[in-house]
């Protein structure tokens, strides 16, 4: 009974922070756990509300498909006749983090954990609307190493458009989370990430080796460059033919200040064997040649240009123009991507900081190794609390 007294009052505080309504940009949690320790509950409701026009049959996957919760360019149908028009309301890009942070002696810790509902399953719309769960972020921190799952050391986070769709630049975007060991110093990061091997016959678990990634920062008073590489082995074993090469990538990105509120963000990646890391999977990695087995490397180049132009306090602007290249080996398949490309622009409002409320009109393109391509216009409607 003493511990369970001992303990009311913060389980008391834990209570009513839960029924507080969501009015500060992350909950600090610090007076429940300590004053040693920082707690923090954050991340964002998100409503989209999308017109979906596509020229060349429909998205896959139906309502719970991955090109009908946000943009996806390899969803892009190609090749068909009739064109289809869908409607669909989503709030699975919502999502939510606890971050916590201490210090032991003369050493910083920290943890965070991240999830949304994005690209699950379970549930339907005839009903509950139910889905699952996801793994976003989950990782560890001990002074400058980091051990967990987070975004690619080769991805430029500071430098995405500023979208009301989930990502404002697939094509051109560096994209990808996954478990890593990495180490930052003064601007500096390198890491050894978790190694996948994706080609024409999908996604191949046969890698011996970590994947090295890298960048270096530069902060200046008009914004940041970012220089990225990537250096990778690409491996195939199917019990009876397995090849094994290299993959190597890299970029320049970045965020420069214009006028007195304004900035352009940007980023150009080029690699071979580069594939998965960018543009959501539209480039592979490596093609398998059916004739001897080899493993014939992905050669891509990727970049995204995006304006944000501020009207005032409250209203702003954004231009995003997108693409990727594919030069897949002479023995790849038909059905590869070899080109895809979107524009959006945006309008979005925010009364106060936490609240955006905005529309966007999108094109994108998405072309096949044999010629067959297809287009997709969507007009969305968003509105998103940050906490």
């Amino acid at each position: 009974m003493t511990n369970m007294s001992e303990n009311l009052p913060r389980m008391g505080t834990v209570a009513a922070l839960l029924l507080l309504p969501l009015s500060v940009s992350a909950y600090n949690l610090s007076d429940v756990f300590g004053k040693d320790v920082e707690f923090s509950i954050g991340g964002y409701a998100k409503l989209s509300a999308m017109w979906t026009d596509t020229d060349s049959g429909s998205l896959a996957g139906g309502s719970s498909g991955t090109g009908r919760t946000f943009y996806f360019p390899s969803s892009i149908p190609t090749g068909g006749t009739d064109g289809d028009a869908v409607f669909d309301m989503t709030a699975r890009e919502s999502r939510i983090n606890f971050k916590g942070k201490t210090t032991a002696g003369d050493h910083a810790l920290g943890m965070v954990l991240e999830m949304d509902f994005l690209t699950t399953g379970f549930g339907n719309e005839a009903v509950s609307n139910s889905v699952s769960p996801r793994l976003r972020h989950y990782f560890l921190t001990y002074d400058n190493w980091l051990f967990g799952q987070t975004w690619s050391t080769f991805m430029d986070t500071a430098a995405l458009p500023d979208a009301l769709d989930f990502l404002g630049a697939p094509e051109g975007t560096v994209f990808i989370r996954q478990p890593m060991i990495r180490y930052s110093n003064n601007g500096f990061q390198i890491a050894l990430e978790n190694p996948e091997t994706f080609t024409d016959t999908g996604v191949n678990d046969d890698n011996s080796v970590p994947d090295i990634t890298a960048n270096y920062k530069l902060k200046t008073n008009w914004g940041h460059l970012r220089f990225n590489g990537l250096f990778r082995e690409l491996k195939y074993d199917n019990g009876t033919t397995d090849d094994s090469t290299t993959g190597w990538g890299v970029g320049i990105s970045g965020k420069v200040k214009v006028l007195d509120r304004d900035d352009i963000r940007f980023a150009v990646n080029y690699g071979d064997g580069m594939g998965r890391y960018t543009s959501l999977g539209v480039a592979r990695d490596a093609v398998i040649n059916t004739i001897n087995g080899d493993l014939e490397t992905v050669e891509s180049v990727a970049g995204f240009i995006a304006y944000r132009h501020l009207w005032n306090s409250k209203w702003r602007s954004n231009l995003i123009l997108s693409l990727i290249e594919v030069d897949n080996p002479s023995s790849s398949p038909a059905t590869l991507n070899e080109s895809a490309n979107s524009v959006q622009v945006n309008l979005m409002y925010s009364p106060v900081k936490q609240i955006t409320l905005g529309a966007m009109y999108l094109k994108g393109e998405l072309e096949k190794e044999s010629g067959d391509d297809g287009e997709l216009d969507r007009i969305q409607f968003a509105a998103k609390y940050a906490f």
